[in-house]
This record gives C-alpha cells, structure tokens and sequence, in this order.
C-alpha cells in the first residue's frame, strides 16, 4: 500500500486539493456549514458514510490496489464490528488532520489534543512501516496489525500528512474562499492567490452570486 498519483476508472470522489492528506480530509462536504433552522437541514455530508466508501477512495487514489481492496472488502464483511471501528478510527484522523491542516494554513498552533492524537496515529504508521522489493525498485508498504487489520491503509496517509507538515509546502495550504466549505488545498499557483477548492463547484457558485447580485442592482437603479 503506498500513495501514487492516480484515479480509478470510475471517479467517486473529487481529488482537488494538489495532495491526498488534504483529499482525505475533503472527503466532508460543507464542513463549516451552519444549522440555520430546524426546517433547514445542514448541507455538510460524510462521504465516508461506510467502510466500503472509504475502500472507494483508497482505491480511487491508488493508496490499494484492486486485490487490496477486495481483500479489505472481504475482511469487512466477515468482521463487520471491526470494520465499524476502523470507520470511527478513520473519522477521528480526519477531523484531527482538518484541524491541524488549517491551523498550519494561518500559521497558527494547533491544539496540543490534536497533535497528540496525531502523534498516535503516527507512531502506529512508523511501526508498520516496511521495505518491500517490487520488480527492480524499492517501496514503502505497510502491514496490518493484529487488533486493527482493517485500518493498515491508514499508515500512508499519516505519514503523508507528517511529511507535508515538516516541508515548507505547509505555508501553501489554503481553505477554500466559499463560506462553509470547508475543504483545503495546496495552492501551487504561479500568483499564490488561488481562492477556490474548484472552479467547477465553489468558484462557479461565487461567479453565478455575483452575476445575480450585480442583476439585482441594474434592474432596481
């Protein structure tokens, strides 16, 4: 198991954000949304509403390969308590992750509880961390542990993550300009000055705002 650049043929999440430890924290929609009213459900959205979506995104990013998948998959269904837990584990990474991402985004401090749970989850990455010889190279894989078989695709990310945090690639990290988003992205723009987690999505909703606002003006002048 070992990130590559990469997308399976059928794409179920969007990978915008220019490195997978910010992908996977994307993989909340509308973060910051607010509860407005009772009658007005928060649009914010987990998209790892099961085990089996996080096995998606895995292998949409090529963390897994298609026979790790399937061996997941199969791991899952015969160990459905376990495959809950590595769920909640998987949550609790994320929501540390966005926290410290963001933190590290305004060049603040994050909380030393968040840091700790990354630490945690850090020292179980390094620990499963081995060298394995594939064809004529070297690469990084990662085995599972005993208690917790169904999380070892979790180590890549951690470690991603670490390594983002120590480079200066950290001082390019943004939050999407779009009120409540919520996702992150590296901006590697020539200007450093990108605003948007998508033009597709949050940019084109702020250009569609701002064409109705400046419509609204000229038919009421």
């Amino acid at each position: 198991m070992g990130y590559t650049r990469g997308v399976a043929q059928h794409a179920e999440f969007q990978l915008v954000a220019g490195h997978p430890a910010l992908d996977f924290v994307n993989t909340v929609d509308w973060r910051w949304d607010p509860l407005r009213c009772r009658w007005d459900p928060l649009r914010r959205e987990d998209r790892f509403d099961g085990f089996e979506d996080l096995v998606s995104w895995a292998r949409q990013t090529a963390i897994v390969t298609a026979a790790e998948a399937r061996a997941l998959t199969a791991a899952a269904k015969r160990d459905p308590r376990s495959a809950s837990c590595a769920l909640q584990r998987t949550r609790r990474l994320r929501e540390a992750l966005g926290r410290i991402f963001e933190a590290a985004g305004r060049d603040q401090r994050p909380t030393a509880r968040e840091l700790r749970r990354l630490n945690a989850f850090l020292g179980a990455a390094l620990r499963r961390r081995r060298l394995e010889l594939r064809g004529d190279r070297y690469d990084w894989s990662w085995t599972a542990s005993d208690d917790r078989p169904l999380d070892a695709f979790l180590s890549p990310i951690v470690l991603a993550a670490a390594e983002l945090l120590t480079s200066p690639q950290r001082f390019k990290i943004r939050a999407c300009a779009a009120e409540d988003c919520g996702w992150l992205f590296l901006d590697t723009s020539r200007s450093g000055r990108r605003r948007w987690c998508s033009m597709q999505t949050c940019g084109n909703r702020a250009k569609a705002r701002r064409f109705y606002a400046r419509s609204t003006a000229s038919s009421e002048a």
